[in-house]
């Protein structure tokens, strides 16, 4: 993979999921034992199911959702279109009603076919006044938490081409 990494769904998480889902359907076989509780042990059962294909799905998905190359970093989900180092302004992490995101603010004029409004519409109305756009990335069962690669990208933007390419090789031993 040399100069470019790809950050997947996480497996870890996914194992978590799916004994979680194993916990789940003990709870609903143990509420069903009790004569008045089926409703409950059939809302867990069937809850458990739900999680146990969401864990299952999540563990075998092996498809590329972040790709950080010394050009750029792709998101594979939303945008699909490289944005540059040089173009982004600033990056942090972003926590908003129980999920985290990286933002990435970059000029007004950049992209503006890929780049399109996000479903943030309070922040893109405050982002405008300033001639900036932002871009979220929703991080939540990625192999890497915002924390860790917000601040890779912010390094990444303050870098140097060839700099950039000694973190991105680097990037597993530090993350």
């Amino acid at each position: 993979m040399g100069n470019r990494i790809v950050i997947y769904k996480s497996r870890n998480k996914a194992f978590v999921i799916i004994i979680v889902s194993i916990l789940l359907v003990t709870a609903g076989w143990l509420f069903l034992q009790i004569p008045d509780k089926n409703i409950v042990g059939w809302s867990f059962i069937i809850l458990s199911v739900l999680c146990l294909i969401f864990g299952i799905g999540t563990y075998f998905d092996r498809k590329p959702y972040i790709i950080l190359t010394g050009k750029g970093i792709t998101e594979m989900s939303t945008i699909r279109d490289e944005i540059e180092w040089d173009a982004i302004l600033r990056v942090d992490e972003f926590y908003y009603r129980g999920l985290y995101f990286i933002r990435m603010l970059v000029e007004r004029d950049y992209k503006p076919a890929s780049v399109r409004p996000t479903w943030f519409h309070r922040f893109d109305k405050l982002y405008e006044k300033d001639g900036i756009k932002a871009i979220f990335m929703r991080i939540g069962f990625y192999e890497i938490n915002s924390i860790k690669l917000a601040g890779f990208m912010q390094k990444m933007i303050k870098a140097d081409p060839e700099r950039r390419i000694e973190l991105l090789n680097n990037f597993r031993s530090y993350y």
